[in-house]
Formats: structure tokens, sequence, C-alpha cells
């Protein structure tokens, strides 16, 4: 009878789980829509002639040969290698997959029903409403990461043996070279060093050898990057462009760096997740307060400043607070009381049952409206790549240089480089500040191109009138 019993939890489980990375990995199903996808691709692609990392930007020309700490080399190789594969459909399936392993480890960090009921429902829920947070770009290593690092922390934390820990070095070493944001995994192995450590003296136990040196190893294990201590330094100049402060030309002129509170139009919806998840989550922690998680407090706080100081960050801040809030609903006495009645009241248990099918059936019609509205078999979103204009350019070449949209840099780059290089892209890491307030200075005042254009011997211009207006001056 136990084992019937025990089976049919399991089936009822990986059925939940199962369901929540189907779900997820359909919200995020769109065409590609960000551009920055394919200077990597060329970046990729160059990596592999070449058979040699990059140390210098070898794309545009407005600026002679900066320096570059090319952490996302590892990444850019596997992408590209992926779109070898099968082109965009590949990159399209890869994405799936990620958010999908990404989901069901976040469903997978604790094994009791009750949590992964919670979670799988808190998980789906968020990726619907942030879908379109989540394009494919080395964040996606980035957020598989950081629920592997929690199913480990989790895991650790529950059980005697701490042999678990040392994957932490290779999956460092793989984070270190595939995105700048590897600094995350540090802070979360800090969290947990934290936690034991405060455990420890409450409990007047010495425990902390493992996690202190599984800290001290990762600690070390950034060290092992080809760019040495400059990729040591790139985390923290990444943090510097996202300063909400009015003075950050970073943070106030790109969509996606732009601070929590000063999002308006459709992207207030980031905003709503974080204020309405920040408030259940101290909510909890205050029903939870006799059952002390130092680990989950700091990494609650860390992550809700980081939501706050850019809209880019709000993904990172919905992979940490859905294993948290997850695990503290589950604890929580009062869900205990309500799950211990709706095992006696069945009626009940299927309202609430029914009640979330219809938040969650709501969320798939909807999307799959916004996929209806993209034409047929298209792998990359209308208006966001000047496709046929690339396909002009290639049949009729023109002599000089390209004035070109930061948006549309990485494609040009992928589409004509090295016959051609471009004036600016998404990689605003390698360039100064005074650039890329020199380059909004040109757009607002049309007046300053022809000084642009004898400087650089510029001889055609690609600029998007479609979805943003930064450009009509200059095109009229």
């Amino acid at each position: 009878m136990y084992q019937r019993k025990s089976y049919k939890s399991l089936i009822i489980k990986c059925s939940l789980v199962a369901g929540c990375m189907s779900l997820c990995a359909f919200f995020v199903y769109f065409p590609l829509t960000d551009t920055d996808i394919f200077w990597h691709l060329a970046a990729g692609r160059e990596i592999i002639i070449q058979k040699r990392l990059l140390f210098n930007d070898p794309f545009s020309y407005s600026i002679a040969s900066p320096k570059w700490i090319d952490l996302h080399w590892l990444f850019q190789v596997i992408v590209y290698g992926i779109y070898s594969l099968g082109n965009e459909k590949a990159l399209l399936v890869f994405k799936l997959m990620v958010v999908a392993a990404t989901t069901g480890l976040i469903c997978a960090v604790h094994r009791s029903l009750r949590y992964i009921v919670v979670t799988s429902f808190i998980a789906v829920v968020l990726f619907w409403q942030a879908r379109y947070l989540l394009c494919l770009r080395p964040v996606l290593v980035t957020i598989f990461f950081m629920s592997l690092y929690f199913v480990i922390f989790e895991n650790a934390a529950r059980r005697a043996d701490k042999r678990l820990l040392w994957l932490c070095i290779p999956l460092q070493i793989l984070w270190t070279n595939s995105q700048g944001l590897y600094m995350i995994g540090l802070f979360i192995i800090g969290a947990y060093w934290l936690e034991q450590i405060v455990d420890s003296i409450n409990k007047k136990e010495k425990k902390t050898m493992f996690m202190t040196m599984a800290l001290l190893s990762a600690t070390l294990s950034c060290f092992v990057n080809p760019y040495g201590i400059g990729g040591l330094q790139l985390p923290f100049s990444l943090i510097s462009r996202i300063n909400p402060d009015s003075s950050n030309i970073f943070s106030m002129y790109i969509s996606e760096n732009i601070p929590l509170f000063s999002l308006s139009g459709f992207d207030t919806v980031y905003r709503f997740i974080v204020i309405v998840t920040a408030l259940f989550t101290c909510l909890c922690f205050i029903l939870n307060r006799k059952e002390i998680r130092v680990a989950h407090y700091t990494l609650f706080t860390g992550f809700t400043f980081l939501a706050y100081m850019a809209e880019r960050n709000v993904l990172l801040y919905i992979v940490c607070i859905a294993p948290i809030l997850g695990y503290h609903c589950s604890q929580c006495t009062a869900v205990r009381q309500i799950a211990a009645f709706l095992k006696t009241k069945r009626r009940w248990a299927y309202t609430l049952s029914a009640m979330a099918s219809l938040v969650l059936l709501f969320g798939i019609v909807q999307h799959s409206i916004v996929i209806a509205t993209y034409p047929p078999h298209r792998t990359l979103s209308p208006f966001r790549f000047p496709e046929k204009v690339c396909d002009y350019l290639k049949q009729n070449p023109y002599r000089g240089n390209i004035f070109n949209d930061i948006r549309y840099g990485g494609y040009l780059i992928w589409n004509f480089y090295p016959l051609k290089k471009v004036f600016i892209d998404g990689r605003l890491i390698i360039r100064s500040e005074d650039f890329f307030r020199e380059y909004l200075t040109l757009l607002d005042n049309p007046d300053q191109f022809p000084t642009i254009v004898s400087k650089f011997e510029i001889t055609h211009t690609i600029l998007p009138w479609a979805i943003f207006g930064l450009h009509h001056k200059l095109i009229k």
C-alpha cells in the first residue's frame, strides 16, 4: 500500500514538473527579436575560423581596435555550432530547451509534493508574465546555472554529505567563460556560506569547512579565463552601467537598463511582478520567522536590489524568487492547514485546481494569439532586422562605410563582416560614455551628421523607421 502511494506521488510530481517545463518553454516561443545574437554568432564564427579568441574588437570602424573582454566566447562558439546545424530554428529550440531545463531544476530544488505544486504554478505564471525578457542571449546560461546552484546548495544544506559542493568548481569555470554575470554564482554560494556560519554559531558547532572551501574554490575558479584580471573586472564594469542614476546615460537611454520605477507602458508589468512577489515573500518570511533561512533572506535582498536597478535584472529576480517563495509558502503553517483541509474536502480541492487551470489557460490562449500574429514559419521578428536591405546591398554593394542604428549593428556584422564594418552595435561595454553621448546627440541634432560623414567616409545609412522613433529626425 505504501509503495503504491509512493509511485502515485512520484507520478504526480513528475507530471507537475513536466507540465511546468512545457508551459514555460511554450511561453518563450516566439521569433527572434534581439539583434545582439548575431554579433555573438559573428564572434563565434570568427573564433572558429581564426582558431583563436578575440581580444580586440574587429567588427567596428568608429573606434580604433579597442580592447574587448569577450567573456561570452564559450556561449558564442556553442550558439554558432547550433546555428550551423539548423539556422535560426535550431537557436529557437536551444532557447526553449534551456528555459525548460531551468524551470525543471527550480521545481526540483525540494522534493516535497507541496513545494512542487506551489513552485511549478509560481514559475509558470512568472515566466508567462516575463517572457519577453527571455531573449536568445548569454543570460540563458546564467539563469540555468542559477537554478543548478539552488539545487546543489539547498541539497547540501539538508544533507550531511557535502561532496556535491565540488561541482561548483567546473560549473563556475564554465559560467565565467560564458557570461560576465558569473559573479552571481559567488553571491549564491556566499549566501549559503553565511547561513551555515550563523547556524554554526547558534548551535555552537563547527561545520563550515566544506562551504568555506566551496566558496574559496569557486572564487579561484573565476581566474580560469583567457582575460585574466580584465575578466575579473568585467562584472563590476557591467554593474556600473546599470547604476540607476539620472546622470548615467547607459541607464537612462538603454531600454533594458532603465530602473524598475522608471518603467512605462507595457514594461510596467515587470514592476508589478517584483512588488507583488516581494510583498508575498516578506509575508512568508514573517509567518516562518521561527525557521530562519539566512541564505534566502540574503538572496532575496540582493536580487530585489538588482531588479530595482534595471529592467534586465527582473529575469534574474524571477529565477531567484520562484524557489524561495515556493519553499516558504510550502513551509507556512497556513498553507499546511489549507492542504490538510483540501485532502478532506475534495470539492474545494477541485475548485481550487480549476481556478489555477483557468489562469494558466488564459495565459496559453493569450500567448497563442500573440504567436498567431507573426507570419507563419518566421524565425525573425518582423521590423526588427534589415533583411531586405541586406539582400539589396549584397546584390548592389556600396563603397565606403555604413552608418547604422545600434540595434542593427549585430545583424549587419553577421551579414557583411569582414567586407564591411559597422559604426555601432550592442557591445556598449567596449565604448566610452562620451562616444555613446555623441551618438545620441547626433540623432537628436541631424545638422551635425555631415561632420561624421566626412570624418568616417560614410556613404550609406541603415536606420529603422518602425517601432522606435529615435531616428526620425535624422531620417527626415
